[in-house]
Parts: structure tokens; C-alpha cells; sequence
């Protein structure tokens, strides 16, 4: 009889015990949930990371060609679809019906200037130059690899052509893609100067076609006219783009690549920088039968520019020299407004 009295105080005893269990056993619970969350955080977070660091990358290898390639083309893109009848087909050309078609044509010049950087940075002699002139470029930084570059190509490529065909420049983006395969592949940028300055200006020119295309879309094309100024600008890359290599010949002289001043001499190299600035500061607006304002901006830069490149023959100035050349080349793509 005690033994059955006693037992309803063990039974009842038993219950208090279950919950001080569950109550230590709810913070390991919560603590089990706080680290989920955390590393749910981190993994977001590692995410987040991962995405900027490629996209950083893929600007890397474009970064210091947006001043040359990206901005002065969007400005050609606009600056010849509202020159109206000047260079197209639509005589009355719409800022508000343009201005839509710009973030495109931002787009498709950046995405060809990566086609063609990472195919011409993951050359093994690209990589050996860029060490000394570009070291912080992905290659030689080794933020990706060479294999990882030419696997990267194969995703831009087939986006870049689709991408061309929805904005029509196809033709334009066709012709690119054979000039980079010359270029790189071939060996057109390290041949004679001629051959690398003449890959460059039909570069420069289809992009500037193709930006023309992308901004105008449906609403008009190029004429008679506005080809011959295509064809003139390109004649003026050819003879005047030398000056990017004034900045760069101990890393070309490494790579053995035969530019203009490595070829013939530093000296000469300046003075036909100089004199086809010059000259093409006056021939360019003389092209248009533009009025005397029309000629200010190009001149005024390219005294700017044939005054640093005679005078100023340091390596940090030749740089900052390259740097005035796509201003002065966007001063002669406004010309046509003038009109």
C-alpha cells in the first residue's frame, strides 16, 4: 500500500522533469536555427561576392579601351542619326525617338569591345605585353586563366551575333568578329604597323557603322554621303592612331610587334601623329563646307595634341596624350551637325 501512495508522487514528479528537458532542449533549437539563417546569410552573401568579382573581370578586360571604343562611338551614333539628311535617310530626326535606342548602343559596343579584348588578352605574347604595360588587366593579374578566357569566348561569341541580329548589325558585327580573327589569331596586330593600322581603322569604322545602325534602327539609313564620311574617318584612324603606341614600346618592343615608332624611330613616329592631326583637323570640316565655328574644337584639340606629343615625350605623357585622342576624334564626329 505505501508503494502504490508513493507512486502517484513519482508519477507526478516525472512530468516536471520532461519539461525542464524541453526547456534546455527549445535554445539548442534556436541556436540550430540562428546558424541556418547565418549561413543561409553567408552563402548570399559568397554569392553576392562571386557575382561582382566576375563582373569586375569582364570590366577589367575592357576598361581601358571604354574612352576609345565605347564613349566616342555612342557619341558617333547619335551625333550622325540627328545629323538628318546630312548622313541618312530621315531628314527630320526625333532626340526623344533616339534617345531610347542609346542604352543599346552602349551595349552592343561594350559587348564587342569584350569579344575582342578577351580574344586578343589570352594570347600568350598579349599576356607577356600586359604584364609590363597593363598589369592589372585579368590575365596577368590572375583573375582568370587562359582556358577559362577561351571558354568565356565561346558564351560571348554566339550572344554577341544574336544579340547584333535583334538590333540589325549583323553585318557590321560579322565583319568585326573576321577582324579580330585577323588581328589576333593571325598575327595582323604584330605585323607591319601599316597592317595593324589598317585592321584597326575598318575595326573603328564598323563599330561606328554598327552604332549607327543600333541608334537609328528602323527609322533610316546611312546615305551615299554618310559612307564617304564613314570611309574618310577611317583614313584618319589610319593615319593618326599611331599615337597609341607612343606609351607602349617597352611592352611592344617585348612582344617583338612592329610599330610605327619601334619600326622607324620614335621621332618620326611624333611627327606624322602631328602632321595628320593637323591636317585633318582642317580636312575634316572642309569635307562638310562647314562654317568657321565648326572648325574650333577640332583644331583647338588637335593643337592640343600635336603640342604633347612634340613636346612632352615621357611615357606618363604619352599616356595622357592617348587619352586626348578620342576627345579630338569626337570633335570631328559632331562635324556633320554643323550642317
Amino acid at each position: 500500500m505505501e508503494i502504490c501512495q508513493s507512486t502517484p508522487h513519482l508519477i507526478s514528479v516525472n512530468p516536471s522533469m520532461e519539461g525542464m528537458a524541453d526547456e534546455k532542449a527549445l535554445p539548442l533549437q534556436g541556436d540550430s536555427a540562428v546558424e541556418r539563417a547565418a549561413d543561409d546569410a553567408n552563402q548570399v552573401t559568397g554569392s553576392c561576392n562571386r557575382a561582382i568579382s566576375h563582373l569586375k573581370t569582364l570590366w577589367l578586360f575592357t576598361r581601358s579601351d571604354l574612352k576609345s571604343m565605347v564613349y566616342p562611338n555612342i557619341v558617333f551614333g547619335l551625333a550622325s542619326a540627328m545629323s538628318g539628311s546630312a548622313m541618312t535617310t530621315n531628314p527630320n530626326p526625333s532626340l526623344l525617338a533616339i534617345l531610347p535606342n542609346i542604352p543599346y548602343v552602349a551595349v552592343w559596343l561594350w559587348f564587342n569591345l569584350l569579344l575582342f579584348n578577351i580574344a586578343n588578352q589570352r594570347l600568350g605574347s598579349s599576356i607577356v605585353e600586359d604584364s609590363v604595360n597593363k598589369p592589372w588587366r585579368p590575365l596577368p593579374s590572375e583573375r582568370i586563366s587562359p582556358e577559362q578566357s577561351r571558354v568565356l569566348l565561346l558564351v560571348i561569341i554566339p550572344t554577341v551575333l544574336i544579340g547584333s541580329l535583334y538590333l540589325g548589325a549583323m553585318v557590321e558585327v560579322l565583319l568585326l568578329i573576321a577582324l579580330t580573327w585577323m588581328y589576333n589569331d593571325l598575327g595582323g596586330g604584330d605585323e607591319d604597323f601599316l597592317v595593324r593600322n589598317m585592321i584597326n581603322a575598318f575595326g573603328m569604322s564598323f563599330y561606328g557603322s554598327g552604332a549607327i545602325a543600333v541608334t537609328c534602327g528602323s527609322e533610316c539609313q546611312l546615305t551615299p554621303r554618310g559612307y564617304q564620311w564613314i570611309a574618310l574617318l577611317g583614313v584618319i584612324i589610319l593615319t593618326t592612331l599611331q599615337v597609341q603606341d607612343m606609351g607602349d614600346q617597352e611592352g611592344d618592343a617585348m612582344r617583338e610587334r612592329h610599330t610605327l615608332p619601334l619600326v622607324h624611330g620614335d621621332g618620326f613616329a611624333r611627327w606624322t601623329i602631328a602632321v595628320g592631326v593637323m591636317g585633318w583637323s582642317v580636312g575634316a570640316p572642309a569635307f562638310w563646307n562647314a562654317a568657321f565655328p565648326a572648325y574650333t574644337a577640332p583644331v583647338l584639340l588637335g593643337g592640343i595634341l600635336t603640342f604633347r606629343t612634340l613636346m612632352m615625350r615621357k611615357v606618363e605623357a604619352d599616356k595622357g596624350t592617348w587619352r586626348i585622342w578620342p576627345l579630338w576624334m569626337m570633335s570631328l564626329y559632331l562635324l556633320p551637325l554643323w550642317l
